[in-house]
């Protein structure tokens, strides 16, 4: 299945259904230079000075919006995003037309590091969860700046790897463990990225996150929020008790935030 139709360096795209057929294609809109004492990634924010002096006049903001796409499987990437409101999945594209989540990242760091080290087709694509901003850097920018300051590459490995481990995590937790317990720890790593009491999900959005149906979530949220752990409305779930989901995640949760 191609999911790519695209015409642009950087498409941005949405589902028109739960197999994640792309309807169109829309850039983002840029606002321009950031202002330094604006920006709201913690990767960024761990910078030495003169780094980021040199690196902003290459950031761009970008407002995103919910299921749209910051790139697609088997693409060619040339830039490198830094979420900072938003929450961006990495999906990966099964042979019955479902997506399952293989990385979750939101201001604690960026995607397309890899893109500064190689430039062979992308595996997975990157979609939108959560509505925001990112910060965009074309990838020879940063890459020059790798050249420039020896501290950088560091800095960038670290993001990496802590990716790679997630990476291989989830592929542990969604081979072994229960779609309840790997549902609360989902929940859980949304809500550790978000400054949001209402995180904006669809139980079809979370299904095809997950790579199960839709009633398997349906089911799930309504004992969920039979046992006060949960409350959900239309587009929306609240975390009620924090504690409770954390007794009911896997210990996948647990293992990544060491």
């Amino acid at each position: 299945m191609d999911l790519r139709q695209t015409t642009n360096s950087h498409p941005i795209s949405s589902y028109s259904d739960q197999i994640g057929i792309l309807t169109s294609i829309s850039k983002p809109s840029v606002s321009g230079y950031i202002e330094r004492s604006s920006y709201g990634n913690d990767l960024l924010r761990s910078l030495p000075a003169n780094v980021f002096d040199r690196l902003e006049p290459h950031l761009r903001r970008i407002t995103v919006t919910r299921e749209q796409f910051l790139f697609h499987q088997d693409d060619v990437l040339d830039c490198v995003y830094f979420p900072e409101k938003a929450i961006v999945s990495d999906l990966h594209l099964l042979e019955d037309g479902r997506m399952v989540e293989v990385a979750m990242t939101g201001r604690e760091g960026a995607v397309g590091i890899a893109s500064l080290f190689y430039k062979d087709p992308v595996p997975n694509c990157v979609q939108v969860m959560q509505a925001g901003t990112v910060l965009r850097v074309e990838s020879k920018r940063l890459r020059e700046l790798t050249r420039a300051f020896p501290e950088l590459p560091k800095l960038l490995y670290a993001s990496l790897r802590r990716y790679i481990r997630q990476i291989s995590q989830k592929a542990v937790c969604n081979l072994y463990h229960s779609i309840e317990a790997r549902f609360c720890t989902w929940l859980l790593m949304v809500n550790d990225r978000s400054d949001r009491d209402v995180l904006r999900l669809t139980h079809e959005q979370i299904a095809r996150t997950l790579g199960v149906y839709r009633p398997s979530v349906t089911c799930i949220a309504l004992e969920l929020k039979k046992r006060e752990l949960i409350d959900y409305s239309r587009g929306g779930i609240t975390i009620i008790d924090r504690i409770g989901i954390e007794e009911n995640a896997c210990g996948c949760y647990a293992e990544l935030q060491n």
